[in-house]
């Protein structure tokens, strides 16, 4: 998968309804003919090993259908696949630590480890849906056996 990735240290979880359009916005003005791979796929990898409140590092994610031009933020990689648990989650992101603390449990009783930072792909929120308890994101997190 061709990937469109930025890395940036967010102030706070409600940046990102700020911070993501505006990686939109660059991207789409120096590759006005790149187009987002159908059904769309992003996602946020965290980079820290650990949960933080505030100046959290990530790397945002967005699947394109070829390699474009690259600008100071933003770059592209190949994206390999990799064996991982899946969880979706409705509601509001603020619920997510349920997710996740079911998400480890399932992989520590089930002989696996995990094996690289989770992820978060966003499939329904604010841009489509009115009320939190229909936004729908689905946690990924990369496992190997112990």
């Amino acid at each position: 998968m061709h990937c469109l990735l930025q890395r940036l240290t967010v102030p706070s979880y409600d940046a990102y309804f700020k911070l993501i359009p505006a990686i939109g916005k660059e991207f789409l003005k120096v590759n006005p003919d790149l187009k987002c791979v159908v059904p769309e796929y992003c996602f946020i990898v965290y980079l820290d090993g650990e949960y933080k409140e505030k100046d959290f590092n990530i790397e945002f994610c967005e699947a394109v259908d070829k390699f474009g031009n690259e600008t100071g933020d933003i770059k592209f990689k190949k994206m390999e696949n990799v064996m991982g648990v899946s969880i979706m989650h409705k509601g509001p992101y603020s619920e997510l630590s349920k997710a996740y603390a079911y998400a480890f449990k399932w992989i520590e009783e089930n002989g696996y480890i995990a094996a690289d930072n989770p992820r978060e792909s966003y499939i329904d929120g604010i841009w489509n849906k009115e009320s939190e308890e229909e936004w729908l994101t689905e946690l990924q997190i990369p496992i190997a056996r112990k």
